[in-house]
Order: C-alpha cells, then structure tokens, then sequence
C-alpha cells in the first residue's frame, strides 16, 4: 500500500507540472510565438576509427516510452538475471556486439557509454533532457536516472553532457545493481580544421546470487513465500569500469569555385580535396569478482588455499590511427571518397587472481583503405579493407561492404540496404590465458573465419521492414557446459529472417516483429526459433496538445537451451537441462505526450495472474513478479 500511495504521489505531482506548464505556455500571445526562431536539432552516431557520421532520430518519440529503458531497446529477447543493471546477452544472434578484446565487456555493453554508443549533435538552441524511470515492488524497485545538456555556441561547434545513473534493488536476494555513466561530448567543423571528442565514465556494481537456489519455492503451489526470501545460491559482486578518451581530429585542403545560384549572381564555395586526419584513443577497462566467503559448492573447482575470491582482470589500450582521405566533393562526376590509414594498437594485459599481478604487453599494427559514397539520400554505399601485418594479431583481417539506395516505384517509396563482410578473427587475450579462483585456462585457440551477408527492405508507407541475414562460422569459440571456453572445429551457419510490419485502424495501431533463427549447430550456438513482439495500443489526440497512448504489448519465444550465465566470469555458457521460453510477457500501459513533456505508467508481467507455472529469462533466473512501472522525461529548449 505504501507504494502504491508513492506512484499516485508521483503520478499527480507529474500531472500537476504539467498542467501548470500548459497553462503558461497557452498565455503566450501569437506575436510572441511568430517571433520565436526556427529551432532545429541533429543527432548522430560516429565511426570509431574514422569518425564518419550516421544520422540517427532524436530520442524524443512521442509513442512507447515505456520500452526505452537498456534492458528492451537492446533487444526483444534478452538472458539476463531479472533486474536492471544485471549483466545481460540478446536472444537475437545478429544483435549481438561483436566479440571484444576485453572478454568480460560484452555482459555490459548495452549499459556501456562509449563512442559506438555516444551521440553528437547540432542545435540551433541550448536543449536539456531529464528522464526518470522507477518501478518495482515496496523497497525493491529499480530507478534510472538520466540527464542530457548540448549547446552550439556556433554553426561550427558543439558541446555538451550526459549522465546516466542506474539504482536497482532486483525482486529476488543479492540481485541489486548500480551503474553510473557519464560523458563530455564536442565537435568543431571548421572550414579546413574538424574534430570530434568524447571522454566517458562508466562505473557498474552489481550482486552475483548464482540463481535460485531451491525451485520448488516457485513450483509448489502450497508454498508462499516472497521473491526476496527465496533462497539464492551464492553471495557474490561484481565491479565493471570502462574509461575512454577518444579525439578525431582532421584538416583539409582544397579550394574556392564559383558555383552558379541565378543569371545574375554567382557564389563562391569551398571543396576540399584531400584530409589528413588522425585519432587517438585511450581505454581502460577492469573487471572484478569478488566472494566474501569462497562458495565452495556452486563450483566444480575452487583454489582451496584462498578463503575469498578476489579476482581481477584489466586491460588498457592506446590506439593512435593516422589517414589521409580524398574527399568525395572533389570530383564532380565520380563522387566519392578514397581514405587510406595505418593504425597502431598497446595493449596492456593485467589479471590478478590473489595478490600476485601477472602482466602482458602487446602491440598491433594494421593497414587499410576505405572506399565509400556517404553524402547524397538515394545511393551510398562503404567498402572497407584492412590486416594486422605486425602483433599478437598478425594475419587478423575484413572486408566490409554496405550500399544503402533508395528510389519509388509505383508511388512507393521504397528503401534497399545490403551488407557483408569476411573477417578472420583473432581471439579475445583472455579467451586464450586466464586464471583466478575458480577458472584457470590457457588455450592455443585459432582465429574464427566468418562470413555474413545480409539485406533489408522497407516500405516506410506501409510500415513493412524486413531484414534477412546468414552467417558462417568457421573455429567458433563458445563457453561449453562446464562454463570453460571451448573451439568447435566446424563450421556453423546461422540464418535470420526479421520481418516488422506495423498495421493502422484509424487511431489503433498493431506493431508486430517476428524473428525466425536458425542454428545449424544448436549444442554450440542455441538460439530460440521464433520469437516475437506484438504492441496494440490507441493514439490520438486530446484537447489542444495532448497525445494519449493507451496499449498492451506481448514478448514471447520459442522454448530452448538457453545459455546459462556464470557469475565468476560474467559468460553464457550453453546447457542441456532445462528448456526456457514458450510463455508471453503482457504488460500493460497508459503513456502521454504533451508539448515537452513525455510521461507513462505501466504494469509489467500482468499474465502471471492468470497463468500458472514457473518461468525464467535464462536458467535459475525466473521472470519477475508483477510490478508497476512509471517514467517521466522532460525537454527544455532554452
């Protein structure tokens, strides 16, 4: 009851701002409102190595703001412990990161602030964002906390900040997490001299419980006990940090033409021809897991002379990338860009299973070249080419095409994409030497061939997009069922067909996405077969700048092994016991948009009323209870 009097607490002071900010607002006159300057905001993601931009929409949709959390932008079907900020892996093969030289990063990478994952902007106006997601049962609910500023002081540079804090008790004992993520974010794009910057912060606690210990507290009906006094295997933590400082930095040279704007006026305009541009990134990521009370039975091997587990592993990186590139504005006819670049990696491996510290010094280098068209609406297209020649890595290598066209046919605006690559992978330091309390392992792994080609397309009008993809995997490196990394020698296909199509009833809309995976080899990579997202929900409008939408949503997928989660190590490992899937997710929701304003209240989980039986996100980790939701985000333009 105390909570449910804190969410119409919340609820009613949310109304109430609001109320009161549309009344202010509606006073303004019409002359003030014509006087107000034409404001415009951009967003978009860049390349790592060469800082190339990719526009991306400005998270300020008015529709299904209850889904904007990590857990499910990241993916509609995730493994993970229940609780937000707990270490996770889609369901989704082809939405997986690929695999980084950190092997413990992955687990966190959608809470992971970085420059794959940072946004740049340009803004006519100061804009600030304040978003705050809460949720869950009394004194065990989860809050996100999330705060953006940006500001261009001119046409030509940008700067800004982000935080991002995370506090999240969990449903279930020893299962809360806390994550704090933070980032100073710039560009400059002068007429010779450009630069992008980002440095970012990225600190994650989270408990480590092993599971439920005893089952049968969900499976027997004649027991009735609260998630929180449910028995957990282990008491265990894990600590997370990724710090980054990333600068891209370029100048150009070309010169001024004459280009024609009427009969009687011409302007002159500047293209450049040639760049010479450099990037320097520096990267420190650590893991640490540590056991106040070495948990003996939950592992087959425990290092008996220890009484805790303190394990530790880092890695810091220095890459420093130069390139010279011509630019695709020079040549009229032939419109595109040519950039070479040779890059140098140091890398310094550390892992500390007690008080010893044992360190590895490694450097790389690699050469590549870049072909591509990235300006332009109706052709673009990116090829990319590179190989370590000197390293640890020696005889890694890709080759990377993208094309992305768009063109109408039939009064259909029709939208293509294709992509493929050919990588021959060197494996993870740490997937070839670690050792710590209960793991130790030193592997001669060989380098993983894959091969993937993929396409898309859209029909924006109808609201049809379907992306079809297949992948091989040759010397694919997996964590078996006794959670050790482990090399099939074979190859593996996967196929994905992903198909969104969205259906409109005057002010009713059916959303619907349907993932069909296939693992040829599903012992070693298991995926879910099916698997699907369906939103029905009413939207309109109400009174003079209210938007309403009023829906329910569904998850489901098809049962299979799915991996099992290791919290020594933080991996997914595969297993054979229990089958997961085969049950929905419904929940329920009621969001909002007025004017600045974003605002939603939802309950999570509402079938567990009316479907019995116990159900888990991956193995020993079940579904939570269910709970209510609330979120609000606000926009300041000024």
């Amino acid at each position: 009851h105390s909570l449910m009097k804190r969410y119409i607490l919340i609820f009613s002071l949310i109304l109430a701002g609001i109320h009161a900010f549309s009344q202010t607002d509606s006073i303004a006159s019409p002359k003030q409102k014509s006087e107000k300057p034409v404001k415009h905001i951009k967003v978009w993601h860049i390349s790592e190595q060469l800082a190339v931009a990719d526009t991306i929409p400005m998270d300020t949709a008015t529709i299904n703001f209850p889904d904007q959390n990590p857990v499910e932008t990241f993916s509609i079907a995730n493994s993970y412990g229940g609780n937000l900020g707990l270490p996770l892996q889609s369901k989704l093969y082809f939405k997986r990161p690929q695999g980084s030289d950190f092997l413990f990063d992955n687990a966190y990478k959608p809470y992971t602030l970085d420059v794959s994952s940072a946004s740049f902007y340009d803004t006519t106006f100061p804009f600030t964002n304040l978003t705050y997601l809460t949720g869950g049962s009394a004194y065990r609910q989860e809050e996100q906390v999330k705060f953006l500023f940006t500001a261009s002081p001119s046409g030509k540079a940008n700067f800004g900040t982000t935080l991002d804090y995370i506090h999240a008790v969990g449903e279930y004992n020893n299962q809360a997490a806390k994550r704090f993520s933070g980032g100073i974010f710039g560009r400059y794009n002068g007429k010779h001299y450009s630069a992008n910057g980002l440095v970012a912060v990225n600190n994650h606690f989270n408990y480590e419980n092993g599971g439920l210990s005893d089952l049968s507290y969900l499976t027997n009906p004649d027991l009735n006990v609260k998630p929180k006094d449910i028995p957990v295997a282990i008491t265990g933590y894990s600590v997370f940090r990724k710090n980054q400082f990333y600068y891209n930095h370029g100048y150009s040279i070309g010169f001024n033409r004459e280009v024609k704007v009427s009969a009687d006026s011409v302007r002159s305009e500047y293209v450049p021809v040639t760049r010479f541009g450099h990037t320097i990134k520096l990267e420190e990521m650590k893991k640490r897991y540590y056991e106040p009370t070495l948990e003996r039975k939950f592992y087959e091997f425990s290092d008996t002379t220890r009484k805790i587990a303190n394990d530790t592993a880092a890695v810091r990186t220095l890459t420093n990338l130069v390139s010279i590139s011509l630019e695709e504005e020079f040549n009229k006819w032939m419109k595109f860009g040519l950039t070479g670049y040779v890059e140098n990696e140091i890398q310094q491996f550390t892992y500390q299973p007690d008080t010893t510290l044992y360190r590895a010094t490694k450097s790389n280098t690699r050469v590549g070249g870049v072909l591509s068209k990235n300006r332009g609406t109706n052709f673009r297209y990116s090829v990319l080419g590179d190989i370590y020649l000197i390293g640890y890595k020696l005889g890694e290598f890709r080759l990377e095409g993208k094309a992305v066209g768009n063109f109408r046919l039939f009064n259909q605006q029709i939208s293509l994409s294709a992509n493929a690559f050919i990588r021959n992978e060197e494996p993870a330091y740490y997937l070839q030497h670690y050792y710590s309390t209960h793991f130790r392992w030193d592997n001669e792994f060989s380098k993983m061939y894959k091969t993937h080609v993929s396409g898309s397309f859209s029909l924006p009008k109808l609201y049809t997009q379907l992306n079809v993809g297949v992948e091989n995997i040759t010397d694919y490196i997996y964590f078996n069922e006794k959670a050790l990394p482990s090399q099939y020698q074979g190859n593996i296909q996967v196929l994905s067909a992903d198909l969104k199509q969205d259906f409109h009833f005057g002010k009713f809309v059916l959303e619907n996405n349907a993932v069909y995976q296939v693992s040829s080899v599903p012992d070693v990579l298991p995926l879910p077969g099916l698997t699907l997202f369906h939103n029905f929900y009413y939207y309109s409008k109400w009174f003079k700048d209210l938007y309403p939408q009023l829906g329910a949503s569904v998850r489901y997928h098809s049962n299979y092994y799915a991996p099992a989660y290791m919290p020594a190590t933080g991996q997914f490992y595969t297993q054979k016991e229990v089958l997961i899937g085969n049950y929905p997710i419904l929940n329920v929701y009621a969001n909002f948009h007025l004017k600045q304003a974003r605002f939603f209240i939802e309950y999570n989980h509402l079938n567990k009323y009316f479907m019995s039986g116990a159900h888990f996100y991956m193995p020993n980790y079940p579904i939570n209870p269910p709970v209510m939701k609330l979120g609000l985000s606000w926009n300041f333009y000024n």
